[in-house]
């Protein structure tokens, strides 16, 4: 019984030390417990899903929401959007609008052609216009950096207050709709911007 207990043993130790290795090198570097922020407990999330989509990862303890997966639509927009607060683009812009000012200034004195007044109105009111839409962008976000705040609240209460406006006010409205309509525009180019620059 002794001689065929140690040939057993001689061939179960190398499948475990094999098994040990594989392991070993499979979580190399990688964390497989996480601590929860609710409970404080050491635990492994557990992922739920929906049509076989996975949506959120909670706790087994607590049910507390660990992690939340966003969808394909959610996660363009996330990689279309900045995340980083800057006023560097409204420097740029305010930069460009007092350019095309002197070209409408310069005109008005005769010193450039007359021609080029048209260019240097409608110039400063376009870039005006973005500038503005750029430095409101900037002010929410940087509020709401500096309170440690979701902007997504802040922006949900601006359109609320848009809409209040539109039904309190109706001579408002092709203000509001305007102001809609740069920021949506402004949304857009600074999006492309960063997509362009996270591409390179």
């Amino acid at each position: 019984m002794s001689s065929l207990s140690s040939l057993s043993d001689r061939f179960k130790r190398p499948s475990q030390s094999i098994q040990t290795r594989s392991n070993h090198s499979m979580f190399k570097g990688h964390h497989t417990t996480v601590d929860c922020p609710e409970c404080h407990r050491i635990m492994v999330p557990r992922v739920i899903t929906y049509y076989g989509q996975p949506t959120k990862s909670i706790c087994p303890f607590c049910g507390e929401t660990f992690a939340r997966f966003p969808s394909g639509v959610r996660q363009f927009l996330q990689r279309f959007s900045q995340k980083s607060v800057s006023f560097d683009a409204f420097k740029r812009i305010a930069l460009v609008t007092v350019g095309f000012g002197l070209i409408w200034l310069l005109a008005t004195m005769e010193i450039l052609p007359s021609e080029m007044e048209a260019l240097g109105i409608f110039g400063s009111i376009i870039f005006s216009a973005f500038g503005l839409a750029e430095f409101f962008y900037q002010t929410i976000e940087f509020i709401a950096k500096q309170l440690s705040h979701n902007s997504s609240y802040y922006w949900l209460a601006t359109a609320l207050i848009a809409n209040l406006i539109l039904y309190v006010r109706d001579d408002l409205t092709r203000y509001v709709v305007m102001a809609s309509f740069l920021m949506i525009v402004r949304w857009i180019l600074a999006g492309f911007a960063v997509a362009r620059s996270h591409s390179h």
